[in-house]
């Protein structure tokens, strides 16, 4: 294949997936978060007293008995319900945390694509975020600077929004409003604890960045950045490929229409000579031809060419010549070097010219194969006749005639080289053929052949994503769980750690956790994910019992205990099961959990001894971690470095449906189609034409083949429309050396 094929235009990178997230990164990320959110918590429960006094002080001057009942209700939660509140914002922003960092968090584009009504208290929720976002980021603002650019070099980002941060204001002020809101209380008492919250905080907060940023740097995430000092990338740059060049960008294209034909009467009227050998009005071979069809009507004879032969004055005959799909020839050209130009004039000639160009430049476009090229060949003359019969052919970028030339393009992806891509290229050639036979100068006749074509394309598209989204299932499914095993370890380890930190749970359950639990919970996240049932029900069993070894000071916690005993105790033991704990250590566990519960509900009485066992019999009896599944690999993945350039970013920018061409050693190239993506490790999944083989390749691999053009992004945008753009400073070019 030549190298000049079209790819496509991709400057919207604001769009751009997240580079990966590996292992190490993640565990910096969760570093991060407990100093930010434990920093944060720590702040709050000091300041709980004074914020409830604050509260009272405010409804002691309030006049209005709402707003006083308001703040009573608001100060009443603080005095009664302050841990469980803090707690809650804790998971709250845990978990939006854990969506962000594995690409799960919700998609809010900067820009709204259409306008809805909102209600007051949503409007007044939002306002209170934002005035709470705001507040705190203005105190921070020199540590947020820092802290920004760190986290975007730390996710391989040139830059990151201020609100894209996940240790941003905004985001601990949305889990703040999260964790209360699953408290279940009114809207006022919502925003009157947010409010306190970010005043509380705001005096705080900056020495919470600091600490992180001191964090990262220990990490040497930019150890030389200037706390303060901007650092954003350059919006200026090298063009990207597929960016229109001088004079074709979007004023210029969006004026092809009315401007080209004021070149085409330019050019008629002495501007400068058409292309082809016979300039109109003027004999070839003497003026016997010329004389001859004066009468004739340019239209009248390529109607006659549209059927077959042109019977020329004087028995002779003009037939261009035949086209084959292996050999697609301009056939305009021929027509410019016959007598049949006689007929035209001055701007005749000058369309006849604008048309043959518009022809070389799809027949040089690579992303369109021969065969399709073929039956876009067929369209010659009725095509050129539409220009003559309608100008809006170069002003209308949705003109039938271009319509339908673009559907005919656009079905170049779904021509695979079996029989499937032969019917289907049979069904093309129908529709042209119709036209062909019909066509005398009803534009109409483009219109319906138009609507066929792009139904045509559109039921491929969906039938084609139908048959992908089922057969990738098993490979997606395999890349997940052996995404996930990479991330489990610190995935695992971190919910242990949140369970048991600050929490007396004895050295027999933190052992029994890391050492035993740890394995279960392991198999489960890489089976299904953190969001799998399986995994939450044993993170909450793990929770639960945590809680119940710790002392049970009070009547209605020993009769807690009492009531899930016996159902932590039964899924404690399948737990065990599942992972094949040896018989030996899992009696021994459950005996010193006897005690360890026997101990919990007599807090004031002397502890019974615990039994022991020497970690040489717990190494001799523990079960070997399980191994993770290997990855899906059709093609071997050589070590790629990790570039950040221009090219990265475009594969970053690709999206579910996208066509890539590849190149190979030998010559060959074949299409595929993005069927997936994944949002741990960035790894593409592709199809085929056909959607039945796939392969998977990484982010970085990717962009190292569109680096060495082993890799071309296939345009899909309206090849009239790139074709114009080209012809119009061709055009331009002519008349400037007239």
């Amino acid at each position: 294949m030549p190298d000049n094929s079209v790819v496509v235009n991709l400057n919207q990178f604001e769009r751009a997936r997240r580079a990966q997230v590996s292992a190490e990164t993640l565990s910096v990320l969760h570093g991060c978060r407990d100093l930010l959110i434990e920093g944060a918590t720590r702040v709050l429960t000091r300041q709980t007293e004074a914020m409830e006094n604050t509260l009272l002080a405010m409804a002691d001057r309030s006049p209005l008995l709402d707003t006083r009942n308001t703040y009573y209700g608001a100060q009443g939660i603080l005095n009664k319900q302050a841990n469980e509140l803090l707690s809650a914002c804790k998971d709250a922003y845990c978990q939006n945390f854990s969506d962000f960092a594995l690409n799960r968090e919700k998609t809010t584009g900067s820009e709204l694509l259409e306008l809805s009504l909102v209600d007051d208290q949503d409007f007044e929720i939002t306002l209170a975020v934002d005035k709470a976002t705001s507040r705190l980021r203005f105190n921070c603002a020199e540590e947020l600077v820092a802290l920004d650019a760190r986290i975007a070099h730390l996710l391989g980002r040139s830059d990151l929004a201020e609100n894209d941060n996940p240790l941003g204001p905004r985001a601990l002020c949305e889990a703040m409003l999260d964790g209360i809101t699953r408290m279940q209380l009114e809207q006022d008492v919502r925003i009157v604890l947010l409010n306190q919250f970010d005043l509380v905080l705001t005096t705080e907060l900056a020495h919470i960045y600091q600490a992180i940023n001191r964090h990262l740097i220990d990490r040497g995430i930019l150890p030389d950045l200037k706390v303060g000092a901007k650092n954003r990338a350059q919006s200026s740059g090298p063009a990207q490929h597929g960016t229109p060049s001088a004079g074709t960008g979007p004023a210029m294209q969006g004026q092809t229409g009315g401007d080209m034909f004021r070149l085409f009467e330019q050019l008629a009227h002495g501007g400068a000579p058409a292309t082809g050998g016979y300039a109109a009005g003027t004999g070839a071979g003497g003026g016997s031809a010329a004389a001859g069809l004066a009468g004739f009507s340019l239209l009248d004879s390529l109607s006659q060419l549209q059927s077959g032969a042109l019977m020329l004055p004087g028995g002779g005959r003009f037939e261009l010549p035949l086209l084959e799909a292996t050999n697609v020839s301009n056939v305009l050209r021929s027509l410019q070097q016959s007598p049949v130009m006689q007929a035209a004039s001055p701007l005749d000639a000058v369309l006849v010219d604008a048309v043959a160009m518009l022809f070389d430049v799809v027949f040089d476009e690579a992303s369109i194969p021969d065969r399709l090229k073929a039956q876009i060949a067929r369209l010659q003359i009725p095509v050129l006749k539409a220009a003559m019969l309608d100008r809006n052919f170069f002003s209308q970028s949705n003109h039938p005639v271009r319509r339908m030339l673009d559907a005919i393009a656009t079905l170049s992806v779904h021509l695979p080289d079996n029989e499937t891509g032969n019917a289907r290229l049979d069904a093309i050639s129908q529709v042209v053929s119709r036209v062909l036979d019909s066509f005398e100068q009803d534009i109409a006749v483009f219109e319906s052949a138009a609507i066929e074509l792009e139904a045509m394309a559109s039921t491929l598209e969906e039938t084609l994503e139908e048959t992908v989204d089922v057969s990738l299932q098993p490979d997606i499914a395999q890349i997940k769980q052996s995404e996930r095993a990479e991330l489990a370890p610190v995935i695992v380890h971190d919910f242990i750690n949140r369970a048991l930190k600050d929490q007396q749970a004895g050295d027999a359950v933190r052992e029994f956790l890391r050492r035993d639990w740890a394995q279960l919970l392991t198999q489960d996240y890489i089976s299904e994910g953190e969001q799998g049932a399986h995994f939450n029900s044993h993170v909450e069993t793990m929770r639960e019992l945590v809680w119940s070894v710790q002392p049970k000071a009070d009547m209605d916690a020993r009769l807690m205990l009492v009531r899930i005993l016996p159902g932590l105790l039964k899924r404690l033991r399948e737990g065990t099961a599942e992972i094949d704990l040896p018989q030996k250590l899992s009696d021994r566990f459950f005996a010193t959990l006897v005690i360890l519960h026997a101990n919990a509900v007599r807090p004031n009485a002397q502890p019974v001894p615990l039994p022991d066992i020497t970690p040489e019999e717990i190494e001799a009896l523990a079960p070997a971690v399980p191994e993770a599944p290997p990855i899906v690999a059709a093609e071997a993945e050589p070590a790629t470095p990790e570039v950040e350039d221009e090219f990265t970013q475009r594969a970053l920018a690709l999206n579910k449906g996208d066509w890539v061409e590849f190149h190979y050693d030998d010559g060959t190239f074949r299409w595929a189609r993005l069927g997936w993506v994944s949002s741990i490790k960035n790894t593409y999944l592709f199809s085929d034409q056909d959607g039945m083989n796939s392969f998977s390749i990484g982010l970085h691999r990717l962009a190292d083949k569109l680096r060495r053009g082993e890799a071309v992004l296939v345009e899909r945008k309206s090849i009239t429309e790139s074709a114009f753009g080209k012809l119009m400073n061709l055009f331009r070019q002519k008349l400037g050396h007239a």
